[in-house]
């Protein structure tokens, strides 16, 4: 671990380049205007100027009313409640005090511009940790190698080849990469200030850490960044500092597509890499001892972030593209970049938002007190969602393209200038994909020309940055926060409601031809028996709503057994005779390889993961003496203790509290439970082999055994790679799975017809 002056040195060898004068950056000049007006706040609250409280507000008052007037940029919002908290503390002014404080002004009305300049254009990966007495930031530089490895494996993967020694390759390298992290511990606010002139990209850093960083910088304390944490945490509203979201170069997370969103702990389990937990609590100070232990898993977190930034690189692009269209950086949030490139600069586009009463273009439907009701239809708020579960042949699965962007040009939601800038952005994709130069100069004022024949980029890639925003765009018309998407007077998300108004017509309408409707999902159709005049008529049917539908896929057979999952065999296309499975149950790799693809079980297909939003435990208890008759009489005795009502203690009460404490400390014998984290890998152990019973630690100090977990054993998947314990699993385990499958379908169908390869003729054994 280097000490302060060490990693000074560190910092010196950076090596340096030219910025990119486009990109957003802390103004270290504001900070340090900042720095000062924070500095006499702070003298004021602690009575060192004026002697008394209401002297002290009013000077609070008149250094911020000064500091606005003067044009300085400021945000000192995270300040307001100790501010509150002082004037209401005031033995005879307090209420002076306090409606002086509702009208100080904590922030300028804007951030400080972008001047200063980035030092290096090396990307630096960090992160930190935060305990009571201890703070620890790490960061490493991108590694071409470690990029190399992550896309050769991603491309072995989608060529459905074997990557576990290319993964054992992969771990090797990541230790070594380790060894190349810089620790700082309990940093100065200096050296934070010297690392921040770096690009840093961090993991879900906007939302944290970098207002963590930003606190040091400031001059924060160990102890005071403690407690900033701990705000951040519980999701307190004045814990963050408007310059710094800024601090980062870009945020990992907050450039993920949707598919792609999740936690870091899961991406390093998705990419078969080290999965480290620090195992300490973290609201107690840490020994001196342990600093390196915080430290290397600190390291682990920051070489995940690098592989993950490297595995998801078409969203990273993505980003880099939006920024050039809007303007703004590439740590603006996906909302910052659709916002601008739809509505530009317009502060008060809702002026121009069209709202539609749907029961004028639907007859029939009614939005009483948050309830939706059309023909005979409860409607959710979310789509439409209809199934017939059953088995089924000669299925045609036709979807509507871009369902609910088509429902915002419809309802021409956000009037006729910026409704067409968005269909601009659908259209673009169209032309991306025939590569219509003629019709790309038509949208957008022609910004994306440059482009089309641009050796920088892919135009998969442009094509995602659209989507990317297109996609965006729904989900802030039905937010809850305010943004510039969402109106008012929308408290029936007609985006969404229109689309699942259409799709109940069409099923009544397809019902009307004759024809079932095995299963109606949002924005497709699934229709058993399909000819192709249904298929046409399902088509035309829907550009009446302004709807276009695809023909996506014909399945030979279909098993659907609840509205959310199923299991198909295609029937045509190139991937005819392959199956699909949506929905977990016979998604799982095991029970699909089993039943349906008849592919090669492999060790990954042997692991399980489990998450949980508090603690994930294995009790390693195989050799401890069974305390199960113990934790009966002690659940037994606690609940008469509760129920006693009785003061003072009398003696039989006593003697209950007693036997309780003698009843503890043998059922502490009979458990060793080892943290896991919330989330985890596991396979199944055979008994008698030291594996251990998976439990989640509640806030309520109470252990319940993981879902799917109760009545087996289970090791790390990682610990059983290293000690060579794979013929240790219990595959009865994953056999419980594929029987339980078995018996689902069965509930609908001959299981074996099913699964036989001879197509379907028309006719089922029997239904």
């Amino acid at each position: 671990i280097t000490d302060n002056s060490a990693t000074t040195s560190r910092m010196a060898n950076i090596s340096s380049g030219l910025p990119l004068k486009e990109e957003k950056m802390v103004n270290f000049d504001t900070i340090k205007n900042e720095k000062a007006l924070r500095t006499l706040i702070e003298k004021n609250l602690r009575k060192e100027i004026h002697p008394g409280t209401k002297p002290s507000i009013d000077f609070i008052a008149k250094i911020l009313d000064d500091a606005y007037s003067s044009g300085m940029k400021f945000d000192v919002t995270d300040l307001r409640p100790r501010i509150m908290a002082f004037a209401n503390n005031s033995s005879h002014q307090s209420d002076y005090c306090i409606k002086l404080v509702n009208k100080m002004i904590f922030k300028s009305d804007e951030d400080s511009e972008a001047d200063s300049r980035y030092v290096s254009d090396d990307l630096l990966f960090y992160d930190i940790e935060v305990f009571p007495n201890l703070f620890v930031v790490v960061w490493k530089k991108l590694d071409p190698e470690l990029k190399k490895m992550i896309h050769a494996i991603a491309k072995k993967k989608a060529d459905h080849q074997n990557v576990e020694k290319d993964i054992e390759k992969l771990n090797a390298f990541c230790l070594e990469e380790k060894k190349k992290c810089v620790k700082m511990i309990n940093p100065s606010p200096a050296e934070i200030e010297e690392l921040l002139r770096h690009k840093l990209i961090g993991f879900n850093c906007r939302r944290y850490d970098n207002h963590i960083m930003y606190a040091r910088m400031m001059g924060y304390s160990i102890e005071k960044l403690y407690y900033l944490s701990q705000g951040i945490i519980n999701q307190s509203k004045n814990c963050f500092f408007g310059q710094a979201y800024n601090l980062s170069y870009t945020d990992v997370y907050d450039f993920m597509s949707a598919g792609n969103k999740m936690s870091l702990k899961k991406w390093e389990i998705e990419l078969g890499i080290h999965h480290q937990e620090c195992g300490l609590d973290w609201n107690t100070p840490v020994p001196e001892d342990k600093f390196e232990m915080v430290a290397d898993y600190c390291c682990n977190d920051v070489v995940s972030t690098e592989a993950t930034f490297h595995n998801v690189e078409g969203d990273w692009t993505a980003r880099q593209i939006l920024a050039e269209l809007s303007g703004l950086s590439v740590n603006d949030t996906t909302n910052n970049h659709s916002t601008r490139i739809i509505f530009g600069y317009d502060q008060h586009p809702q002026e121009q938002f069209i709202y539609t009463d749907l029961s004028k273009m639907f007859p029939g439907y009614k939005f009483d007190h948050g309830v939706s009701t059309y023909r005979d239809f409860e409607v959710g708020e979310g789509g439409f969602v209809y199934a017939e579960p059953g088995m089924y042949g000669n299925v045609a699965l036709i979807d509507v393209a871009s369902m609910h962007p088509s429902s915002i040009e419809n309802l021409n939601l956000f009037g006729d200038k910026y409704t067409k800038r968005f269909s601009d952005l659908k259209a673009a994709r169209v032309a991306i994909k025939h590569k219509d130069t003629n019709a790309l100069s038509q949208l957008l004022d022609g910004a994306l020309l440059k482009y089309v024949d641009s050796a920088d980029f892919d135009l998969k890639d442009l094509s995602n940055a659209l989507k990317t925003v297109i996609n965006s765009v729904y989900g802030l018309t039905s937010a809850k926060f305010d943004n510039k998407f969402r109106d008012p007077r929308n408290i029936d998300n007609i985006v969404a409601k229109r689309g699942a108004l259409f799709m109940i017509d069409l099923l009544y309408a397809v019902r009307e031809k004759g024809f079932t409707v095995a299963h109606i999902k949002t924005d497709s159709i699934k229709i058993p028996d399909a000819t192709p005049e249904i298929i046409q008529f399902v088509m035309d049917f829907g550009k009446k709503y302004g709807y276009n539908f695809e023909h996506e896929a014909t399945y030979d057979k279909m098993c659907l057994v609840n509205d959310a999952v199923y299991i198909a065999r295609y029937k045509d296309g190139d991937e005819v005779g392959e199956w699909t499975a949506t929905g977990a149950e016979f998604a799982v790799p095991y029970v699909f390889k089993s039943m349906f693809s008849k592919e090669k079980i492999t060790f990954n297909d042997l692991c399980i993961t489990k998450a949980v939003t508090s603690s994930l435990y294995l009790d390693m208890n195989e050799d401890l003496p069974d305390v199960t008759e113990a934790e009966k009489e002690w659940k037994k005795l606690s609940k008469e203790i509760l129920d006693h009502d009785q003061e003072p203690m009398n003696k039989e009460i006593e003697e209950q509290c007693n036997r309780l404490e003698h009843l503890t400390d043998i059922i502490d014998q009979g458990h060793n439970y080892v943290f896991i984290g919330r989330v985890g890998q596991f396979c199944p152990i055979l008994p008698g082999c030291g594996g251990g019973e998976l439990y989640s630690l509640r806030d309520n100090g109470n252990y319940y055994s993981v879902a799917g977990a109760k009545g087996y054993r289970f090791l790390e998947s990682e610990t059983v790679k290293n000690l060579g314990k794979e013929k240790d699993i219990d595959e009865t385990y994953f056999l419980k799975m594929v029987s339980d499958a078995i018996s689902h379908i069965s509930e609908f169908g001959d299981y074996d017809w099913f699964v036989d390869k001879a197509p379907y003729n028309g006719t089922m054994p029997f239904k």
